[in-house]
């Protein structure tokens, strides 16, 4: 009798740990980012109408966690590159910032289980490690790292939003998302009647998600 016990015990242990691991799904992300920042109002002459997108890159992983058919959360650790651009390719200024990002998202999905569709959502926190500043005049370009000081805000709380759609692929699913993240801090100390400045990006990525 106590063989039995035991061996019922370990089964209902196991089938325990098989459904939640099947409810779990890792995986890589890699993508695009169109960054540009938007400013509260004017400042030394420039509005948001002169600022245009930098491109860049983001990749990093992605744990998703099911809670039911329709319903996920999912946290990722990503390496993001944001910034802006000002004026033409020949004669222009770009800010490449380097950002570690967590966001924590709500996912809600619809479709079939072979072609899903999802929509995504939530808080995001990043830390502005490094960044570069490029110039360019006529056939002239240089560059150099970003000098921070104690008017840089590197802590950034924001917020991301998107679409995408997941396609079963072998044991797991291609999940492609389009996102765009706001900057809810000003990435310098703002006094008095200075523009605030507020990352904008625009995302495109892809991640592989397997179960564990």
């Amino acid at each position: 009798m106590k063989n039995k016990f035991l061996l019922t015990l370990l089964f209902v242990v196991a089938l325990g740990y098989t459904s939640m691991a099947q409810s779990v799904t890792i995986g890589p992300r890699v993508g695009a980012t169109f960054a540009k920042v938007a400013m509260s109002e004017e400042e030394d002459g420039f509005s948001n109408d002169d600022i245009d997108s930098n491109a860049g890159l983001q990749f990093g992983a992605v744990a998703n966690f099911m809670i039911n058919d329709m319903f996920s959360i999912q946290p990722e650790l990503l390496y993001i590159q944001k910034g802006f651009k000002i004026g033409e390719d020949e004669f222009s200024a770009k800010l490449r910032s380097n950002y570690i990002e967590v966001p924590v998202l709500a996912k809600v999905y619809f479709g079939t289980e072979q072609l899903r569709g999802f929509a995504t959502g939530g808080p995001t926190i990043g830390y502005w490690a490094s960044g570069k500043n490029t110039a360019k005049f006529g056939g002239s370009e240089a560059s150099e790292d970003y000098d921070f000081d104690d008017s840089d805000n590197r802590l950034e709380l924001g917020a991301s939003f998107g679409i995408g759609a997941a396609y079963k692929v072998g044991q797991g699913e291609l999940n492609l998302d389009v996102r765009y993240g706001l900057g809810f801090s000003s990435l310098y100390e703002a006094e008095g009647d200075e523009a605030k400045t507020r990352n904008r990006v625009l995302g495109v990525s892809l991640a592989y998600l397997f179960s564990l």
